[in-house]
């Protein structure tokens, strides 16, 4: 994973991509003061079927991966709840983005998992077996592939494909230099 700069925040990342990559802002975040940054492992569940979020903790490669989780923006059952994110915490996961919902909020929060979600419910999914870990999914109208680059705080969530990450970097650090000469 290439390193990314502690200043790059959601509308920075936004503003280096000239506004793509952005997700719908119905998928926010739980906690708001949460900020994180890294490389996307992707997983597709099937509708009110969270069964690959067991599985997702021998799929992490990489110390601060952001799960996305795409699939469930008609579910109405959770996502995960605080035993599988504190599963997803110990594989080294650094936060999760989902159009779902998720369950025991407060005890997610307190373990330390930011989340970027459509909502909570306090309903269980089941498991029949329906879903995927890895490759590409779609979330929000957005395209994001594992390795791409998810950028995600208080105001939204951004993503890099990993392949335009240097080009994206060059204008964001731009802006960001603009932005600073302006309050001088």
């Amino acid at each position: 994973m290439v390193d990314v700069p502690e200043w790059l925040s959601s509308t920075l990342a936004a503003d280096g991509a000239g506004g793509n990559g952005a997700l719908p802002f119905w998928i926010r975040a739980l906690v708001p003061h949460a900020t994180v940054a890294g490389p996307a492992l992707v997983v597709v569940l099937g509708r009110d079927d969270n069964t690959p979020m067991r599985a997702v903790p021998g799929a992490v490669t990489e110390q601060r991966t952001v799960l996305v989780v795409a699939g469930a923006s008609e579910s109405r059952t959770a996502v995960l709840g605080d035993l599988i994110a504190a599963d997803l915490l110990a594989a080294g996961i650094a936060g999760v983005v989902t159009d779902g919902l998720i369950r025991d909020s407060r005890a997610v929060a307190q373990l330390g998992l930011p989340v970027w979600a459509r909502g909570v419910t306090p309903v269980a999914s089941r498991k029949d077996g329906a879903g995927s870990i890895g490759g590409q999914v779609t979330i929000g109208g957005v395209v994001v592939r594992d390795g791409d680059l998810v950028v995600a705080d208080a105001d939204g969530v951004v993503v890099w494909p990993v392949e335009k990450y240097d080009e994206h970097l060059a204008a964001a650090e731009a802006k960001r230099r603009q932005d600073e000469s302006r309050v001088r």
